[in-house]
């Protein structure tokens, strides 16, 4: 595996041996559990050309202006060939947070057609959450982009028929000066693990009828299986361990930096208001968090390990 580890530019043919090769080691550690390959599925050449053309005509809403620089049908393109490949090396594949219509579909089409190949297709809180129509400026940057209203609703369709099998914060703390420049200069993301049941509980729950018990498993308990956790993690039964959230499914709140328990100095949710915030959070059994306090402390977390004995000879 030398050659995976090299400074190498990650062109198709590299991807292609990177593919081959995790199918080879997921073959030797079968008996584990899989190990797959998560991609994010945009195309820089196709970026590079789009943002040129964009650039030169700005509009007055700088994420939809984002959102035709990085657009929907070059993440449908990279999934295409992602997944071709995939269904060539049967390397199993994690497709990361689709973000639009074109994506969504691009992952179906390459999951009916490679049957034999485990395709995951993920969605995130922030492309469900927020839409180019909201006002919001440089700050909600992110790749894949925040997508128009149209795009938002069919991820959410999607989740509700059971397309997206996960969904994940895509959590990166950012600070202001940290993220500082203009739309392109500007570092991409920011985060959200504090809104996880707010978002899910307000818009999935409340506004669109999604099951509480469907929330745990997009949350809980399908990560912890497809990533292997399972039933460490993802699980309330003997052997599992004790981690809890117990939410207030009608509490509502305004999103402010207070209560999100951030090192982050802002939001693109910053004064939402939502419903469904965590009352206490327990960890192993121990209490950790309990009405806006936290009572864990340092080291109370522990680093789960795959269940794969990677000094196995390959």
């Amino acid at each position: 595996m030398n050659y995976l580890m090299i400074d190498t530019p990650v062109d198709l043919g590299f991807l292609y041996k990177y593919m081959k090769e995790i199918r080879r080691v997921s073959d030797i550690f079968r008996e584990h559990g899989k190990i797959s390959l998560s991609i994010h599925c945009e195309n820089p050449e196709i970026i590079r050309a789009t943002s040129e053309e964009v650039r030169e005509r700005p509009s007055d809403n700088p994420l939809k202006d984002y959102s035709t620089a990085r657009p929907p049908w070059q993440e449908e393109l990279a999934i295409n060939e992602v997944g071709v490949m995939a269904g060539y090396t049967g390397c199993p594949v994690n497709l990361l947070h689709l973000s639009s219509q074109r994506a969504v579909d691009a992952g179906k089409d390459v999951l009916l057609r490679y049957q034999h190949v485990d395709f995951l297709l993920e969605g995130t809180l922030h492309h469900l959450g927020l839409s180019t129509e909201m006002g919001l400026d440089r700050r909600a940057k992110v790749n894949p982009p925040i997508r128009d209203r149209e795009d938002v609703e069919y991820l959410w369709q999607s989740v509700l028929d059971g397309t997206i099998q996960t969904i994940v914060s895509d959590h990166a703390c950012i600070t202001e000066d940290i993220k500082k420049g203009d739309l392109w200069t500007s570092l991409p993301g920011f985060g959200g693990t504090s809104l996880m049941f707010p978002i899910l509980i307000t818009e999935g729950y409340h506004k669109r009828d999604l099951p509480l018990q469907r929330i745990a498993e997009l949350t809980s308990a399908n990560p912890a299986i497809h990533h292997n956790l399972f039933p460490k993690k993802g699980a309330i039964m003997v052997g599992s361990d004790a981690d809890l959230a117990i939410v207030d499914i009608n509490q509502e709140k305004e999103v402010t930096l207070d209560n999100l328990f951030t090192a982050q100095d802002f939001s693109p949710e910053e004064g939402m208001k939502l419903k469904g915030w965590a009352e206490t959070t327990i960890l192993k059994g121990k209490v950790i968090f309990h009405k806006g306090e936290i009572l864990g402390k340092p080291g109370d977390g522990e680093f789960v390990k795959r269940p794969v004995k990677l000094h196995y000879a390959v």
